[in-house]
């Protein structure tokens, strides 16, 4: 399907700026993503996931989120994080 449009040059522009704006924020979300480490505690997983700790309790309680108990503290493999969050994606 293809759908085609005449808009005016100001909502072309505008509409360029914000898909510029969203690709950018995408791109700088992926290079942070790297910066975390390959296993995370639960706080790290927080900020990574940007959830609550309580989201994140709930998560591992009722939604079968991956967490293993390392030397008696709970950490989570990013790998398998970004793998779980994929079923979730659109």
């Amino acid at each position: 399907m293809k759908l085609e449009v005449d808009l005016s040059p100001t909502i072309e522009q505008q509409l360029t700026e914000v898909a510029s704006r969203v690709w950018a924020e995408t791109m700088q979300r992926e290079v942070e993503k790297r910066n975390y480490g390959e296993w995370m505690d639960l706080e790290t997983t927080c900020d990574y996931l940007q959830v609550s700790r309580s989201n994140l309790s709930k998560f591992i309680k009722e939604l079968d989120f991956p967490v293993s108990t390392i030397n008696q503290t709970k950490r989570c493999n990013r790998k398998r994080v970004d793998e779980w969050m994929a079923q979730f994606e659109i």
